[in-house]
């Protein structure tokens, strides 16, 4: 009997409402509406946070963003599903350009191959310093007003010297390099992410490897330029924001080119008969829908809803309506190859059947320096910090325009009561993390002294 193999796909700032799937009237991903009707389509996932900083934690180690003490460089306290498959011995291999997802922040435990292309580590520490030092020494040194015109004028003059180069590795490098290590390890048991960065920002930047464009066709240098002056003068028009979303539809229809490219791999070399593949993203993007532009700490479910697909052998066929977090992600990987989870796991499998006993998620994010909270129940959705609190009735109105909060006082009630349960959790394990952390950094001094 053959051994079950996991890939798991992931795409940066994919929206589930940009996919024809899950409603859009434009087709940007056709084969992954092809594969939606293979397998599961989960159509209430929804993400754990807004950035990737805060959802990958989520996604590879099933624990809450808050409840960490902090998201960068990688907690060393959490396990990773990288780390027990590879334990159990499962050929695990990482490829993508993330450098928030690289080596550098702790993402390559548990990898056997880890590709982030990071070329020259120390280049990007010496990078990451400076610029941390020039944004201090300007804070101490000018006003407020002057610090917004030199971030201004220093993304406008990077920008503009770099507006043909892509700051990560198209979809294109991605997927053959992925493909390239399957091929060495094809009759391996394995465990295979591989990561696309093409749907994020900056949008002025045009598709790589002479794809055919179809949404952005029109899309000039003149026009390229004139998305980065709005952008960066903070006026938004409408026309430009289409613009945005025109390159974006775009840049969905590119990966999912290369999504077909690794599945007829998979196919040729059989693979698909004993392997599974989960389709997801980090988070969603914001165009404006709130006044926000891509994700910036926001929790409206442009950010939030994003896609979840399962296909592989004996996967029935059907779309899924249970509530669905990325702290299910991990143990359904575990579930898959058939191992039992860890105490620290948070999550379930979503192949359990006690998924679907789950009544409410939990988004989190830190907006103006207050801790944000998401919960919703199949109905309501309350969004809270101690400055603002909205709540939304989904059913009535699903793209969150009027908070009744006022109106819906019991319910409004009830979910703050589930949330000041989970706030107070989640305090509990943040000081217990904290002490523990704290303890190794004195074993570690201790080590040091000579006696």
């Amino acid at each position: 009997m053959a051994k079950n193999n996991v890939i798991l796909v992931t795409v940066d700032c994919l929206r589930a409402d940009h996919l024809n799937c899950y409603g859009y009237e434009r087709k940007t991903m056709p084969f992954i509406d092809y594969l939606s009707t293979q397998g599961v389509k989960f159509e209430k996932f929804f993400a754990t946070g807004h950035n990737t900083c805060s959802t990958f934690p989520s996604i590879f180690a099933s624990v809450y963003p808050l409840e960490l003490t902090s998201w960068l460089p990688l907690p060393q306290d959490i396990v990773l599903v990288s780390e027990i498959l590879r334990q159990k011995g499962v050929k695990t291999a990482a490829v993508h350009s993330n450098p928030y997802l690289s080596s550098f922040y702790g993402y390559n435990r548990g990898w056997d191959y880890f590709q982030d292309f990071l070329e020259n580590e120390n280049k990007h520490i010496k990078q990451f310093l400076v610029r941390k030092k020039l944004r201090n020494l300007i804070r101490k040194c000018t006003s407020e007003r002057t610090q917004k015109s030199i971030r201004e004028l220093h993304q406008c003059i990077k920008i503009l010297c770099n507006l043909e180069q892509h700051p990560y590795e198209l979809a294109s490098t991605i997927t053959n390099c992925a493909l390239s290590w399957l091929n060495k390890n094809k009759d391996s048991q394995f465990f295979l992410w591989i990561h696309y960065m093409d749907a994020h920002e900056p949008y002025w930047i045009r598709i790589g490897d002479n794809f055919e464009q179809k949404y952005s066709r029109g899309l000039s240098r003149f026009s390229r330029i004139s998305i980065l002056r709005d952008n960066i003068r903070g006026s938004l028009r409408w026309k430009t924001v289409q613009r945005m979303i025109d390159v974006y539809d775009d840049k969905l229809r590119y990966i999912d080119a290369n999504l077909k490219k690794l599945f007829d791999f998979l196919d040729e070399k059989k693979l698909l008969d004993n392997t599974y593949i989960i389709f997801t993203a980090d988070h969603g993007q914001e165009f404006l829908e709130h006044g926000g532009l891509f994700h910036k700490a926001s929790l409206y479910d442009e950010i939030l809803h994003v896609p979840l697909i399962l296909i592989g052998p004996d996967i029935e066929k059907y779309a899924d309506k249970n509530l669905i977090s990325q702290i299910d992600i991990a143990p359904t990987i575990l579930d898959l190859f058939m191992l039992p989870l860890p105490k620290s796991y948070r999550g379930l499998s979503v192949l359990s059947t006690s998924i679907r006993k789950r009544k409410y998620v939990i988004s989190e994010a830190v907006k103006s320096g207050y801790r944000t909270y998401a919960i919703r129940t199949e109905k309501w959705k309350l969004i809270y910090n101690p400055k603002r609190q909205e709540l939304y009735d989904l059913e009535r109105d699903p793209k969150e325009t009027k908070n009744v909060k006022d109106e819906e006082k019991e319910e409004y009630k009830n979910l703050l009561a589930i949330l000041n349960r989970h706030i107070l959790w989640e305090e509990k394990i943040r000081i217990q993390r904290a002490t523990i952390l704290e303890k190794q950094r004195i074993i570690r001094k201790l080590r040091k002294i000579r006696f």
